[in-house]
């Protein structure tokens, strides 16, 4: 949902600001290849890890470009808006499972996640 959020707003964006049009068209990239790693292989830590760490990012930088704006991007702050929230809802709920999915305990993964020794 968040990277067809991102997507859907490129076009737009190209026109009026292209440095945030592109950081658009790369931010839903990277949420496409995270989603693709967690769907290939749900067991990897390093995808789940990745995941979150992306996600964080991409709140932080949400953030910013409300609150402050973006420097080499958008230096002006945007004003909040409907798809944006709703996408940063998503991703919000999205860390809260890539961090589920990459907790250990006792060094090992949690019994959803681990392999069944044959």
């Amino acid at each position: 949902m968040s990277a067809g959020a991102h997507a859907g707003v490129v076009p737009e964006h190209l026109r009026e600001a292209p440095q945030l049009g592109v950081a658009l068209v790369l931010a839903a990239g990277l949420l496409l290849a995270a989603a693709a790693a967690l769907a290939i292989r749900p067991d990897s830590l390093r995808a789940a890890r990745g995941a979150a760490l992306l996600l964080v990012a991409l709140l932080a930088f949400y953030a910013a470009s409300r609150t402050t704006g973006l420097p080499l991007v958008e230096p002006r702050p945007e004003p909040l808006d409907v798809v944006g929230v709703t996408a940063k809802a998503a991703e919000g709920l999205g860390l809260v499972f890539a961090l589920g999915l990459s907790r250990r305990v006792g060094g090992h993964r949690p019994p959803l996640t681990q392999e069944v020794a044959r």
